[in-house]
């Protein structure tokens, strides 16, 4: 698997990914995701959620 260079400086050979049937989000999907990314439904206090969380569940 490695070659003598390889053995040499003690590496190992990087393995790429095989992209080539992936095909990705549709256009369609793309304007979907940059219409709602940021967006938030209501306005969450992430303090209390914390206190909760460490306080009351446990």
């Amino acid at each position: 698997m490695c070659n003598k260079e390889e053995k040499e400086l003690g590496t190992t050979a990087i393995k790429r990914i095989d992209k080539s049937n992936v095909s990705g989000l549709s256009k369609s999907k793309k304007e979907l995701l940059e219409k709602h990314m940021g967006s938030a439904s209501a306005n969450i206090d992430l303090n209390k959620i914390r206190e909760w969380w460490k306080y009351e569940n446990n």
